[in-house]
C-alpha cells in the first residue's frame, strides 16, 4: 500500500479505518490539539517498533518495553516502512511519531472505531 493511496480525502482502503473512523479516544485519530499537546512534552527514542495485530511493542533505548494498541495497524506498517530509524514517543500523551506522522496510540485495550459521517456531497 503506498501512501497515496490512504490519504485520499473520505476513502479507506480495504482492510484499513485510517480515513473511516471518527474516534479521537486513545488508539484512534490524532487531533491536533493532542499533537501540539505531546510534542511540548518529555519524548523518549524508539530503539526497536514491532507491529503484532493492533499491538505495538516498543522498546525503548534504555531497554525498556511497552505495548501500546492502535486501530489501523496497516497504515502504520506502511509508515514504519517508509521511516525505518526516525521514531519518538511521547508516554505522557500516549502519542507516537514516525517521521513526520503521527499517531494516538492506547495504552490498554481501546474502544472500538466510531463510524464516520456518510458525506452527502
Amino acid at each position: 500500500m503506498s501512501v497515496d493511496s490512504w490519504t485520499g480525502a473520505g476513502k479507506a482502503p480495504a482492510g484499513t479505518t485510517a480515513t473511516a473512523c471518527a474516534s479521537y479516544a486513545p488508539g484512534h485519530q490524532m487531533h491536533y490539539i493532542h499533537q501540539g499537546q505531546a510534542l511540548r512534552s518529555p519524548s523518549l527514542r524508539v530503539g526497536g517498533l514491532t507491529v503484532d495485530g493492533d499491538r505495538l511493542l516498543i522498546s525503548l533505548e534504555d531497554g525498556e518495553e511497552l505495548v501500546w494498541r492502535h486501530h489501523d495497524p496497516a497504515r502504520l506498517s506502511d509508515v514504519l516502512g517508509l521511516f525505518p530509524t526516525f521514531r519518538v514517543i511521547y508516554p505522557h500523551f500516549h502519542a507516537l511519531r514516525v517521521g513526520p506522522y503521527w499517531f494516538n496510540c492506547a495504552e490498554h485495550a481501546f474502544v472500538p472505531c466510531e463510524p464516520a459521517e456518510p458525506d452527502d456531497t
